[in-house]
C-alpha cells in the first residue's frame, strides 16, 4: 500500500462511529477476543468483524491467534497522521486568533475615546438616529448632516467666549446599518468619529470611537476626559430619544 493510500485509509478507518468505539475499547485493554468486543455493541459479530478488518487494513489494529480464538490489539502509531493533521489547523487558528487579538488591541490603543452603548432599539432605528438630521438635532445639535460619503456638514451649538459653537465635518464611510465614520473638526482640532452597530438579542450594541487628537491635546490635563464626558452625555440623550420613539 502506498503512503498516500495508507494515509487515506487511516482517515477512512476512523470516519465510522463504530470503528472509533472499537479503537477506544481496545485502548483500554491489552487485547480482546471478538466475542468480548461484540458484546459491547448492538450490531452482530459479522459487522464487528468487517469493522475490525477495515481497521487492520489501516494498521490501526493487529490480531493474533490463541488456539481457536482471535485476539485484537490496538496499534495507535498510524493515528499520528491524524494528530499531525489536526495540530496543523490548531496552530493555523491559534496564529490567526493571536493576530486578530493583537489587531484589536492596537485599534483599542489608538482610539483616544471609546464608549459602548447597549440600546434596546432595533439596529435600523439606531442607524436613523445616527444619520437623520432631524433626529441628530435632538441629541447632538442642529446640523445639515447627510449620510453620503464625501458630504461636508456642520453641527451648530450655542457659541461662547471660548468656542464659536461650530463643528465642521466630512463623511468618510457609510456602511448601512453597521458602520458610520466622519471627521469632527472644532477649535483647531480635527478628529475622526466612528460608530459601529451590531444587532443582538437585546437590540443594538453601539460602539463609539474618536481618534486623532493631537499630542498637545492629549497632553492637556482633562482634555480627553472632557471629550469622553461630552459623548457620554450625548449618549444619554440618544438613549432617551430612542426610548421615546417606541
Amino acid at each position: 500500500m502506498s503512503e498516500k493510500a495508507a494515509e487515506r485509509s487511516v482517515f477512512e478507518a476512523v470516519s465510522d462511529a463504530n470503528r472509533r468505539k472499537l479503537l477506544r475499547i481496545l485502548a483500554d485493554a491489552d487485547e480482546l477476543p471478538l466475542y468480548d468486543l461484540t458484546a459491547q455493541f448492538d450490531i452482530g459479530r459479522t459487522a464487528i468483524s468487517k469493522h475490525l478488518n477495515i481497521l487492520k487494513e489501516a494498521d490501526l489494529v493487529t490480531s493474533r491467534k490463541v488456539g481457536r480464538e482471535t485476539r485484537y490489539r490496538l496499534n495507535a502509531s498510524p493515528l499520528k497522521e491524524i494528530k499531525d493533521w489536526v495540530s496543523f489547523y490548531e496552530d493555523f487558528w491559534k496564529e490567526r486568533i493571536s493576530k486578530l487579538n493583537q489587531l484589536l488591541e492596537e485599534q483599542k490603543m489608538t482610539a483616544d475615546v471609546t464608549l459602548d452603548f447597549q440600546l434596546t432599539s432595533p439596529i435600523e432605528v439606531v442607524w436613523s438616529a445616527l444619520t437623520n438630521s432631524d433626529m441628530l438635532a435632538q441629541w447632538i445639535w442642529d446640523n445639515n448632516f447627510k449620510p453620503v460619503e464625501g458630504q461636508e456638514f456642520q453641527f451648530r451649538s450655542e457659541p461662547n467666549e471660548y468656542w464659536d459653537g461650530i463643528v465642521n465635518g466630512e463623511v468618510i464611510e457609510v456602511n448601512e446599518p453597521h458602520k458610520l465614520s466622519y471627521t469632527w473638526a472644532s477649535a483647531g482640532e480635527t478628529t475622526t468619529v466612528t460608530w459601529t452597530l451590531t444587532a443582538n438579542e437585546e437590540g443594538t450594541a453601539l460602539d463609539f470611537e474618536q481618534t486623532g487628537f493631537s499630542e498637545e491635546t492629549k497632553a492637556a490635563k482633562g482634555a480627553i476626559e472632557g471629550a469622553k464626558y461630552s459623548w457620554m452625555e450625548f449618549g444619554k440623550k440618544l438613549t432617551v430619544l430612542l426610548e421615546s420613539t417606541k
